[in-house]
């Protein structure tokens, strides 16, 4: 009788910690997929998402910042294989920032011949606007020389708070 009580307990303790187990990783999951401000993320052509802040006990204006990534202008990167070619090779895109009752349209440049920048004080591809500083990281496909379509393309940003 002892033992059976033993076994139940046991078990019902190892239940417990497996449901809290899988609970956290939900939660975990829930973190790395979703978008927040200070924090590089990917945005589909047409796309829109909110950011929300990494600090949920930050401002809380942050939490109302949409971005849409409204169209490629152009794409003039050459090909990689004849980058040794080129000069001026680079893409632009539009980007639409709306926080609260403020809307601000932005367009963003990438060099070419390049897989990805980063955010530095020293790079043309990045915008300041309504408090935020927006980098234009990556833009994918990179061109091989066969037309993209615009539907296709994914940037890669990064926008933090001033």
């Amino acid at each position: 009788m002892f033992m059976k009580t033993k076994i139940v307990l046991l078990s019902a303790i190892i239940v417990f910690i497996l449901t809290a187990l899988v609970g956290c990783a939900k939660e975990e999951s829930k973190l790395i997929n979703a978008n927040h401000l200070d924090m590089p993320f990917y945005l589909k052509a047409n796309e829109v998402i909110s950011l929300i802040p990494l600090n949920p006990g930050n401002n809380s204006s942050d939490s109302s910042l949409s971005i849409r990534f409204k169209k490629v202008i152009h794409d003039r990167r050459c090909p990689k294989a004849s980058c040794y070619l080129c000069y001026g090779s680079e893409a632009q895109i539009q980007i639409l920032l709306t926080e609260q009752n403020k809307q601000s349209s932005i367009y963003l440049t990438i060099l070419g011949c390049h897989d990805e920048y980063e955010c530095n004080d020293n790079l043309y591809y990045r915008k300041d606007t309504l408090g935020y500083r927006i980098c234009l990281l990556r833009l994918d496909p990179y061109p091989t020389g066969v037309p993209v379509d615009s539907t296709n393309y994914t940037a890669k940003l990064y926008i933090s708070k001033l």
